[in-house]
């Protein structure tokens, strides 16, 4: 079985092989523009775009797609531009529970076999400007829906977590496992 992920995140990637899954790596080249979806299906349909994408190009493998954004009152917050972008990302989670929502998508010769989401619940604590300062100087936020990562230095400002741990890091582990399982 030939396994593609569908993604540069090196999360996904750690998470794949912590799970003892053989895979290799093809970056997606799809639109992201999403119109006419509702907020809490564009994880699940960014990640069957992706999928889609690498998809046409390898036709005999399994490709694995998947796309977490962080919502925060009806509000998704993606990757931030910049460091001001990031401390106000950060200053409307303070004190906030807000949802991160994955998608997950899996596809061979363009046919997307199973396609699934994770939402877990993140509560923040009620955290100074300064920690989000020194936080942003990390530059750990970069590359990060909602500006934080669980895994890292974001999970100071984590109160509790109330789903799967490893969909706020961007690849939920029964999902996952429940779209590799159609390969078997």
């Amino acid at each position: 079985m030939l396994l593609i992920l569908a993604s540069k995140s090196p999360r996904r990637a750690q998470i794949l092989e912590q799970l003892g899954v053989e895979f290799r790596i093809e970056l997606p080249d799809c639109d992201e523009n999403i119109h006419d979806i509702s907020i809490e299906n564009i994880p699940r349909e960014l990640a069957k775009r992706k999928a889609f994408d690498v998809s046409a190009k390898f036709k005999e493998a399994f490709v694995l797609g998947s796309d977490t954004l962080v919502f925060c009152e009806n509000e998704f917050l993606g990757k931030p531009k910049d460091k001001d972008e990031a401390f106000e990302m950060l200053k409307k989670l303070r004190n906030r529970v807000h949802k991160v929502i994955s998608g997950v998508a899996l596809c061979k010769n363009g046919e997307c076999l199973f396609a699934g989401e994770s939402q877990t619940e993140v509560r923040f604590r009620n955290y100074s400007d300064s920690e989000i300062l020194n936080y942003i100087q990390t530059m750990e936020y970069a590359d990060k829906a909602g500006a934080y990562g669980a895994q890292g230095k974001g999970a100071r400002f984590i109160e509790s977590i109330n789903g799967c741990f490893y969909n706020v890091m961007g690849l939920p582990i029964a999902a996952t496992l429940e779209a590799i399982g159609k390969i078997e």
